[in-house]
């Protein structure tokens, strides 16, 4: 008996870390959009930069380590100089309001007709966040190619799976670049 828990403790980790990384290979491709008529080719190289406002310095260093790993698997060096592109990445915050499925509701009829009225018991706003990456040609100072998160971040996840969601949520985006990919 004792062996069976020890054997079903060491295969949780493992197992919620696939479960998650399976959850997040059913979600929504990434929303993108670009400049049409751009020639993508000559963009070789970029620099890195994260937009102004919020304090998700460690989710920001998450995010550059990802586009580091991934970025030269689509044609583009990361560098700190002489770039055609500065790519840039945000986090936008959105509320979400979770309320249980019970109701409190109350009614009255007459003569077929009747009205009632009904509201949760409970419920909670829950910060989460969508990633955002931009391209900007460093001539034109024009954003060439964007891309946006389809799935959101959750504030309360933890730091092994932020790494997680963020490297993956990465991948998926850079996948749609260039266009016609």
């Amino acid at each position: 008996m004792r062996a069976q828990s020890v054997v079903s403790k060491s295969l949780s980790k493992p197992f919620t870390a696939a479960a998650l990384l399976l959850a997040l290979a059913g979600c929504a491709t990434p929303v993108t959009d670009y400049k049409k008529g751009t020639d993508f080719s000559v963009y070789k190289a970029a620099t890195l930069r994260q937009d102004a406002g919020g304090d998700r310095s460690i989710d920001a260093a998450r995010v550059d380590a990802a586009l580091k790993k991934y970025l030269p698997s689509r044609g583009v060096s990361v560098t700190n100089n002489a770039a055609q592109l500065e790519v840039v990445s945000r986090f936008k915050e959105y509320a979400h309001y979770d309320s249980n499925n019970v109701s409190f509701g109350f009614g009255a009829a007459r003569s077929n007709m009747g009205i009632g009225v009904t509201t949760p018991v409970s419920s909670k706003e829950r910060k989460q966040y969508r990633l955002e990456i931009e391209f900007v040609d460093t001539q034109t100072q024009q954003v060439v190619w964007k891309a946006s998160s389809a799935n959101q971040m959750d504030e309360d996840l933890s730091a092994e799976n932020r790494d997680e969601w963020i490297d993956y949520t990465v991948q998926k985006i850079l996948a749609k670049y260039p266009p016609g990919n």
